[in-house]
């Protein structure tokens, strides 16, 4: 499943970052990195709100579907 379908206040881990070049080194330096936790802690207007290593960052629904997810353990 990818970011955008995450349900609010379930531990994720993220499983591959399905971006290129500038984009993925950008997502990567704030933690969107493979086998990184995260959680979805809203939605709002389509964006996504994440807690990733301690901080909420933003992240627009067209970047979260590239983003693939499965349930933390």
């Amino acid at each position: 499943m990818n970011l955008s379908l995450a349900p609010i206040g379930v531990p994720m881990r993220i499983n591959k970052v399905r971006l290129k070049g500038e984009q993925k080194t950008q997502l990567a330096n704030m933690g969107f990195v493979e086998d990184s936790e995260l959680m979805a802690v809203s939605e709002n207007a389509g964006n996504i709100i994440v807690n990733i290593k301690g901080s909420r960052v933003g992240i627009g629904k067209e970047l979260a579907t590239r983003i693939m997810i499965t349930p933390s353990e």
